[in-house]
């Protein structure tokens, strides 16, 4: 699959399917949590997505026989291991308040902040990234993103 992914086409699919799971994952969660708890909406969230991607990796990696375990504990950062726990939270905050702020101004604020901390890691190459200057046409993207998400805020 990895393969396939340079695939222009195909990845692009796949991140407006991605897009479309965001978008409908945080009111599905949302309503749960208006009948049970944040807590509990979020932690369900990643219990029942813990299976999709388990098939996924033991697809992918042959049951995890194609990954030099040894060698990935010992050449990846100590960082690159925990951005599930920034998952969890993004989950669990996304679930506590799209009820109260509504899909659009929530996914909204998400996603320009996401272009915004984005645009800064590209900037910096951060967490080894390829290193993306922030040029006006990208400064002007954010800036566009900016108002339109304080026009849907507002409006």
């Amino acid at each position: 699959m990895t393969d396939a992914l340079a695939n222009v086409g195909l990845g692009v699919v796949l991140l407006i399917i991605g897009g479309i799971c965001t978008g409908v994952q945080g009111p599905m969660n949302g309503r749960l949590a208006m009948s049970t708890s944040g807590s509990f909406s979020a932690f369900l969230s990643f219990a029942l997505g813990f299976w999709p991607l388990l098939i996924y990796f033991l697809a992918d990696t042959r049951g995890g026989k194609s990954v030099n375990w040894s060698e990935s504990v010992k050449d990846t950062p100590a960082y690159a291991w925990l951005g599930g726990v920034f998952g969890g939270i993004f989950v669990l905050i996304l679930t506590l308040v799209i009820h109260r702020r509504g899909a659009s101004i929530t996914n909204g604020i998400i996603v320009v902040t996401q272009l915004i901390i984005s645009v800064i890691i590209d900037q910096t190459g951060s967490f080894d990234v390829t290193q993306r200057d922030c040029t006006g046409l990208r400064g002007g993207g954010l800036a566009c993103m900016i108002v339109g998400i304080v026009l849907v805020t507002l409006f």
